[in-house]
């Protein structure tokens, strides 16, 4: 092979050997933690975010000092206390004057019997609370300035929610537009209102999706999910499930 199609031709293959990029970025904090997709979605994948399934947790107890300590907490049988003997008879002639019959020696004492102290069970190690997953995912729309129509290339995020919709008719969804910094608050107010009902027509039009199970709101640039407000990665359309 020529070296000059061998020196073009290994760019290509380390392209091709490299993993994919990442996806998918939880972004935000809180309450306001989305999950970011930066290619459309499988419904599967949205599935997992807004109906996460179940974590079962367990616990763990250790018992120190086994069956040994637990024979030894078991109350023991009484001891028997062996009384002396009474005494022999007297012949009849010589039997002496009645009188009171002496009374049975008491045995000493007997120490209480000891019993082995058990150590407490050590108890659980204290397991983390798992991180609040993200209940909401999102989409970075490129709608063209000052416009709520959704551009071609972006119509396969909007249909996976779709195809989520479909496949679980119990969910409903609310349809966020939000917004960057950038202009006054009143005019970002009204587009992320107007992208937000352009995302839920879609849905209503193309995927036949009850318009009672779809519900739109306009954030504006009221919550970032990046530290500086006029950053362009704030303006995004969410999807929350309905409460």
């Amino acid at each position: 092979m020529p070296k000059h199609v061998l020196t073009l031709a290994l760019p290509l293959v380390a392209a091709l050997c490299a993993g994919p990029a990442l996806a998918q970025t939880v972004e935000g904090a809180g309450s306001s933690k989305v999950m970011m997709f930066d290619r459309p979605p499988s419904v599967d994948e949205l599935r997992q975010v807004v109906t996460p399934e179940p974590k079962i947790r367990t616990r763990s107890i250790e018992i120190i000092g086994g069956a040994a300590s637990s024979a030894a907490q078991r109350p023991r049988p009484t001891d028997s206390v062996n009384y002396a003997p009474p005494p022999a008879p007297a012949p009849e002639a010589s039997r002496p004057t009645p009188a009171a019959a002496p009374k049975a020696a008491r045995p000493a004492p007997q120490p209480a019997p000891q019993v082995a102290a058990t150590p407490a069970a050590a108890p659980a190690a204290a397991m983390p609370e798992p991180a609040e997953q993200p209940q909401a995912f999102g989409f970075r729309i490129n709608f063209a300035f000052n416009s709520a129509e959704i551009p071609t290339e972006s119509r396969s995020y909007i249909d996976a929610v779709g195809g989520l919709l479909k496949e679980d008719p119990s969910l409903k969804l609310v349809v966020e537009g939000h917004t960057d910094a950038v202009g006054t608050l009143a005019y970002n107010q009204t587009l992320s209102q107007r992208r937000a009902i352009s995302v839920g027509e879609y849905l209503v039009r193309v995927h036949g999706v009850d318009p009672q199970r779809i519900a739109v709101d306009g954030k504006g640039p009221s919550e970032p999910i990046a530290a500086d407000p006029y950053d362009g990665r704030n303006r995004r359309v969410e999807f929350k499930p309905a409460r």
